[in-house]
């Protein structure tokens, strides 16, 4: 598990547009940004009654706890919210990134993630050494907890296996807790694949579900509050009416056209947005992602995993793959930094007039060509 911030390797032009873009708002933080932050975790319904029913399971100390909602809900800021709650107290916690893992792949992610040796074990062997190693935990902590992040990609195998490692116990108590975070496909592969043993060790569950528009309007405020935002920009009533059916609801894709939005205030020196503003920011979302105008996410695309691949990341791998969506953003911050530039200067270029044309002899009247100077 990576912890700790990553430094920004952000430098040049395009990341001094986005500091002046926090400066020109008198903002002391970005405040609508893709990656999670739980001191910007917004107290929603949903996710005060998700956080009881995981603060409930764990005071069971056993079981599962499922928590399940679509991409963008903000599943892994609860989780990392939560990280936070128990930061100081006795209980050991150990997190899986679940990438479509099968039941040969379970064990070795899960002694990885208690820092386990795990190459060239076999099962039994390494299910005994995570099992002596849970008991160890046992003596020292209350107990231990096993988080799985996007776990709607583990096949049936992996799931039962995982119903498994729940059953191992030492005196009647169990020696481990497992949480299962993922998309609404978890609940599918359990109830199609009628895991009823697995279902009847679920303690509790709850679906995260969208924003209605009232909780999408605090939501952006709340947000902004946090960063020092002092209604600059004024925000007209429109906007967050606009937001909310836009991103429908949900928190990333609210994040994602907030985001725009601000970016496109700060290069047209807006200091009130409106609703020709959200017009602008949407239509040009649209126009990137002509292929996906009602979700505003691409198509999943299947990840080939090669043969021994380690499920669980190293953090050297994670800083790659944040270094890699930094530049993607860089990259797309410039681009519309350069066409909102273009769109400027058309807007300046003078328009010819009728003395500046002049017929072109031959068939086709009526054509015209600028006359050389």
């Amino acid at each position: 598990m990576v912890t700790g911030q990553a430094r920004s390797s952000c430098s040049g032009p395009i990341c001094s547009e986005i500091r002046m873009y926090q400066a020109f708002y008198k903002l002391h933080n970005k405040p609508f940004q893709l990656t999670p932050d739980p001191t910007m975790l917004f107290p929603s319904k949903g996710h005060k009654r998700a956080m009881s029913y995981l603060l409930y399971g764990l005071e069971q100390g056993e079981g599962f706890v499922m928590i399940t909602g679509a991409v963008g809900t903000g599943k892994t800021l609860l989780i990392q919210k939560l990280f936070q709650e128990l930061a100081h107290r006795n209980i050991a916690i150990a997190g899986i990134a679940s990438a479509n893992l099968d039941g040969e792949d379970i064990l070795p992610a899960v002694a990885s993630a208690f820092q386990l040796p795990y190459e060239g074990r076999g099962k039994e062997a390494l299910l005994q050494d995570v099992r002596q190693h849970l008991i160890t935990l046992r003596e020292r902590h209350s107990h231990a907890l096993l988080v799985v992040d996007e776990a709607q990609t583990l096949t049936p195998a992996a799931l039962e296996m995982l119903r498994i490692l729940s059953n191992l116990e030492v005196n009647g108590r169990a020696l481990l807790q497992v949480f299962l975070i993922g998309q609404a496909e978890l609940q599918r592969t359990i109830v199609d694949n009628h895991m009823e043993q697995l279902r009847q060790r679920i303690i509790a569950s709850h679906k995260l579900e969208p924003m209605g528009a009232e909780e999408c309007r605090e939501y952006i405020l709340h947000r902004l509050r946090a960063v020092g935002w002092n209604n600059d920009p004024e925000l007209s009533p429109e906007i967050f009416a606009r937001v909310h059916h836009a991103g429908r609801g949900i928190p990333r894709k609210v994040n994602l056209i907030m985001d725009r939005l601000l970016l496109h205030g700060y290069l047209e020196e807006l200091h009130s947005l409106n609703q020709a503003a959200i017009t602008v920011v949407l239509d040009e979302i649209s126009e990137e992602m002509a292929d996906v105008p009602q979700t505003l996410e691409a198509p999943m695309v299947p990840t080939y995993r090669e043969p021994g691949f380690s499920a669980a990341p190293s953090e050297r791998q994670a800083e790659l793959v944040e270094l890699d969506l930094r530049q993607r953003n860089n990259i797309m911050l410039q681009l519309i930094h350069e066409n909102i530039q273009l769109r400027k200067s058309l807007k300046t270029m003078p328009v010819p007039t009728a003395a500046d044309e002049e017929p072109v002899a031959g068939p086709r009247q009526g054509r015209f060509r600028r006359k050389r100077k």
